[in-house]
């Protein structure tokens, strides 16, 4: 029977992926909803969230499964092509899973600390020097001080665009 089982991604409800999957255990399907740290609005905690809000993965025999999952509390539907639900390379949820480790948590370590020297790699302040001053949407964007016009100035910058400076 595990031969038959494959990986597939399953919709939740809004908000309900960690509902959705105590339904599908209750039923007896396999699952895996990774999740990722990361800094709460408005605190200096840190939150724990769904990587793939809306989604998590099920590994069941389709054509004996399919009706526990899909009337099960909490579940939308399967992500699928046309009326078929679409399998997932069982190496890419390997793949996660892995990364996620026993807790089932993405821990991402951050690429720039408060205090950092950076130097704007690309676009309009390509070449400037600041200093990190704090994140601004997770690690997406990073605050940086840097001197414009002969003041002080926060600036939001992409972490794409920085790399850290060499001590001048």
């Amino acid at each position: 029977m595990s031969e038959s089982k494959r990986w597939y991604v399953v919709r939740s409800k809004s908000r309900r992926e960690g509902y959705a999957q105590e339904q599908l255990l209750r039923r007896g399907v396999e699952t895996f909803l990774p999740r990722i740290l990361e800094p709460a609005p408005l605190r200096d905690a840190s939150v724990v969230a769904p990587l793939f809000p809306g989604y998590l993965f099920a590994r069941i025999d389709l054509a004996a499964q399919h009706q526990s999952v899909i009337w099960a509390p909490g579940v939308r539907g399967f992500v699928a092509f046309g009326e078929v639900p679409a399998p997932v390379d069982a190496a890419v949820v390997e793949f996660l899973q892995i990364r996620c480790g026993r807790e089932g948590v993405v821990r991402v370590e951050r690429r720039f600390n408060d205090g950092d020297r950076v130097r704007v790699t690309h676009g309009p302040l390509s070449g400037l020097i600041g200093v990190v001053d704090g994140h601004v949407h997770g690690d997406a964007r990073v605050r940086v001080l840097m001197a414009l016009l002969r003041r002080s100035t926060q600036v939001s910058v992409p972490a794409r665009l920085l790399e850290h400076a060499a001590h001048v």
